[in-house]
């Protein structure tokens, strides 16, 4: 015997082992992941819009800054 025919009589043995589980096992296991993957993109999701609304929010302020810096220099030339 080969090392392909010993790997493939080893997988054999470990699914023919491997308890089944039944329907309402598969069932809990699948809400599970839906509602850890709906926790995931909703957090993924408020990460994205509190960076957005970070880089908005500073983005204004740095208008700001500048229109009145250029406000200021007007004030100050203009006679």
């Amino acid at each position: 015997m080969n090392a392909y025919e010993i790997e493939q009589i080893e997988k054999q043995m470990k699914s023919e082992f491997r308890l089944r589980l039944p329907y309402q096992e598969w069932s809990d296991i699948e809400r599970r992941a839906r509602l850890e993957r709906a926790r995931v993109v909703a957090r993924m999701l408020g990460e994205f819009f509190a960076a957005a609304y970070a880089r908005i929010t500073g983005a204004a302020a740095q208008m700001r800054s500048t229109a009145a810096d250029c406000t200021g220099a007007r004030l100050r030339h203009d006679h």
